[in-house]
This record gives structure tokens, sequence and C-alpha cells, in this order.
């Protein structure tokens, strides 16, 4: 299949997100291994804070934003040949559709 400039956009889109999803992992994966000071927590937990359920809730939101990234940069990467095929299909026949309501209301059949 030949390339197009519409593919090659939607290739890079979705290699950017792919890599924005890898940055987003890494950065779940950084928080929960995160170490914390025991005197840290102690203190926190007298007033009722959990940091490491924070951080471990914070890391498990990130890293499902991280898969999802990844995910539609690896569809769009990958099949944005196939995208583009299937928009235009699409728009083709969206621009029947108008032209037969066209059609049909300038024909009087309605």
């Amino acid at each position: 299949m030949k390339g197009n400039v519409t593919s090659v956009w939607l290739e890079l889109l979705g290699g950017l997100l792919v890599v924005l999803g890898v940055l987003l992992a890494w950065l779940a994966f950084t928080l929960a291994n995160q170490t914390i000071d025991p005197n840290l927590e102690k203190n926190l937990m007298r007033v009722r804070v959990d940091l490491p359920g924070f951080l471990e809730g914070v890391a498990r939101q990130l890293s499902v934003a991280a898969a999802w990234m990844a995910g539609v940069g690896a569809v769009l990467f990958f099949g944005a040949g196939y995208l583009v095929w299937v928009f235009r299909v699409l728009l083709g026949l969206a621009a029947l559709f108008a032209l037969g309501v066209w059609a049909w209301l300038a024909l009087g059949w309605a």
C-alpha cells in the first residue's frame, strides 16, 4: 500500500502516543516502588494520611492511562493506512447518502 501524507501523520501521532504511554508507565512504576521514610509515614498516619496507599492509587490510575495511550498509539501507528482507507469509505458513503437525500427531495418523492 502506498503511503500518503495522512497516514504519515497518523503514524507520527501513534508513535508519539506510544512514547507518552511508555513515559507514563515508567512514572507509574516509579511511584509504585517509591520508598517512604518510616518517620514520615508514622507522622502522616497520625493525621490519617495513607501516603503509600495514595501513591499506589495514583500509580494504578497512571498505569491505566499509559496502557490506553500506548494501545491507541499502536493502533494508529500500525493501522494508519487501513484507518485512512476506512475513513475514505465512510466519507464516500456519507457523500452518497447526502446526494441521495438531495435527489429524493428534488424529485419530489418526499
